[in-house]
C-alpha cells in the first residue's frame, strides 16, 4: 500500500518537471524569435521601410530613366552636329555667292550687234520682178522662161555696188545677161549683178566691203535689150534662187 502511494507521487512530480521544462524551452524560443526580429543578423543592412506612395516610381517626365537620358544626350549631339553642318553650308553659300557676284560684276556687258541690212545695188525702180519659178515671156526673144532675178531700171553709166561685205568669186560674160559679177557673203548668201559695163572696178578674188562700187550699168545684156538699160540682180541661198526684193526688204510688183 505504501508502495503504491509513493509511485503516484513520483509520477506526478515527473509530469510537473516535464511541463516546467517545456514551458522554459518555449519561453526561450519566444525570446530568441523576438530578439531576432529586433536585431539584424551580422552586417546585413536592411532597407528603410517605405510607404506605398514612396515605393511607386515617379512619372517619367519628372525622373527620366537611364534609356531616356542616353537618348536625350544622343539627340542633343545630333542636333548640335546638324546645326554645325547648316552653319558650314551657309558659310559656303555666302562665299560662293560673293565670288559669283564679283565675277559677274567684273565681266563686261555682252551686246549683240544688229545684223547689217543689205544696200540697194543700184538706184532705180523695179522693171521686172522675180518669177518664183513661173515662166514669163521675154519681150526681146519672145521665149517663155523663168526670171530668176529682179531688173532695176537705171541709165547706162549708173554705179552698181556690193550689197554686203563679201568676196568676188567670179567675173564672166553671160550670153543672155551680159557681164556678171558674183559675190559670196559671210553668211553663205550669193549675189550676182549682171548687165554691167566691161570696164569693172573689181577683180576676181577681191574682198569687198559693203557699198564698194563694182562697175556701172552697160548695154551688154543682149537677151533683155528690149527692156531698156537696167541691172539684172540675182540672190542665191543654198544654191537655190530666192526673191531679191524680199532679200532687200522691198515690195516688188507682181510678175506680168
Amino acid at each position: 500500500m505504501n508502495n503504491v502511494k509513493h509511485a503516484g507521487r513520483t509520477g506526478k512530480g515527473f509530469y510537473a518537471a516535464l511541463s516546467l521544462s517545456v514551458a522554459m524551452v518555449g519561453a526561450g524560443c519566444w525570446y530568441a524569435f523576438t530578439a531576432a526580429g529586433r536585431k539584424p543578423l551580422g552586417n546585413t543592412v536592411q532597407p528603410p521601410e517605405l510607404s506605398i506612395a514612396e515605393s511607386l516610381p515617379e512619372h517619367s517626365a519628372t525622373r527620366p530613366t537611364g534609356t531616356t537620358a542616353v537618348t536625350t544626350r544622343q539627340t542633343t549631339r545630333t542636333t548640335a552636329r546638324t546645326t554645325e553642318d547648316a552653319e558650314e553650308a551657309a558659310a559656303l553659300l555666302r562665299h560662293t555667292t560673293a565670288g559669283t557676284e564679283a565675277v559677274t560684276t567684273a565681266l563686261p556687258a555682252v551686246t549683240t550687234a544688229p545684223a547689217e541690212t543689205p544696200l540697194m545695188p543700184v538706184s532705180g525702180e523695179i522693171a521686172a520682178p522675180y518669177s518664183a519659178g513661173e515662166l514669163v515671156k521675154s519681150k526681146t526673144t519672145g521665149i517663155w522662161a523663168t526670171h530668176n532675178g529682179v531688173d532695176f531700171a537705171a541709165p547706162v553709166g549708173t554705179e552698181v555696188c556690193a550689197v554686203l561685205d563679201g568676196t568676188v568669186t567670179e567675173i564672166r560674160r553671160d550670153a543672155r545677161y551680159g557681164v556678171c559679177v558674183t559675190l559670196l557673203h559671210e553668211d553663205g548668201t550669193v549675189t550676182r549683178c549682171c548687165g554691167l559695163n566691161e570696164n569693172l572696178d573689181v577683180i576676181a578674188g577681191q574682198v569687198l566691203e559693203r557699198g564698194t562700187v563694182l562697175g556701172t550699168i552697160g548695154d551688154t545684156n543682149e537677151a533683155e535689150r528690149a527692156e531698156g538699160a537696167h541691172l539684172h540682180f540675182e540672190v542665191l541661198r543654198n544654191d537655190s534662187y530666192v526673191d531679191p526684193a524680199a532679200f532687200l526688204g522691198l515690195t516688188a510688183p507682181a510678175a506680168e
